[in-house]
């Protein structure tokens, strides 16, 4: 019987998994679409489904698949720019942990968002790893480590499979309100990835595309509040 899904990917020993699919606050997909610009990364390979949607993605004037991966020396990064279904997701996870362990890999990290209720001036970062000493490591970064809880997708489902097969594996998950793309977010989750020693990039970038965001959302709740108050003053005249 056919797979449903096959990877296809060159041979890479020892490689580095770094994960960002689509989730709350698109917080791992605009990291892995950041690090793969800015460590000038090469498309590699791509997932094969007959159940992934009939799209291509057109990037710089070339067509791309929609769940691919990027890589450099023995670095691979996994994203997709579609909604990737639950069943697909657990096929995807459970090749790339077959592929890790027949290339000897290393570790794998997945890159996310978690959502918060209420306003907060410090973002932080969340985490879990698949073993004690793997979160000591993430709690000497600055990450939170998540005691109970679930987590969703591809990230979740990584962190699973990974585990049972004995590979080191680690979940980051930046803060964000989850109602808007979060780019402060994925700028958090990267910085714990510089001090975890796996990536080197100035995040300066995605700093100045969040703040951009919010000055413009900023704007936008003044415009509100003006109408507001001059919807208010005119209910008054009315009655006056």
């Amino acid at each position: 019987m056919e797979k449903p899904v096959k990877l296809v990917l060159p041979e890479i020993e020892e490689p580095t998994l770094i994960e960002g699919y689509p989730g709350i606050g698109l917080v791992g997909h605009i990291a892995a679409n950041f690090l793969a610009r800015e460590l000038g990364m090469e498309l590699i390979g791509y997932v094969e489904s007959p159940f992934i949607p009939p799209v291509a993605l057109i990037l710089e004037g070339k067509p791309n698949p929609p769940v691919r991966f990027y890589g450099k020396d023995n670095m691979i990064l996994a994203m997709a720019d579609i909604y990737v279904p639950p069943t697909l997701v657990s096929e995807i996870a459970r090749e790339l942990v077959g592929y890790l362990k027949e290339m000897k890999g290393k570790s794998v990290i997945s890159m996310g968002g978690i959502g918060i209720g209420f306003f907060k001036d410090q973002l932080e970062v969340w985490g879990v790893a698949t073993g004690e000493e793997l979160n000591r490591k993430l709690e000497e970064a600055g990450v939170k480590i998540l005691q109970y809880g679930s987590i969703m997708g591809m990230s979740g489902k990584l962190l699973w499979e990974a585990g049972k097969e004995g590979l080191d594996a680690y979940v980051l998950l930046g803060e964000t309100f989850g109602d808007k793309p979060d780019p402060r977010a994925a700028a958090n989750v990267i910085e714990v990835l510089k001090k975890l020693a796996l990536v080197e990039v100035s995040t300066e970038p995605l700093i100045r595309e969040a703040e951009a965001i919010e000055a413009q959302l900023r704007k936008m709740h003044e415009q509100v509040e003006q109408a507001r108050k001059k919807a208010g003053k005119q209910y008054e005249n009315i009655y006056l």
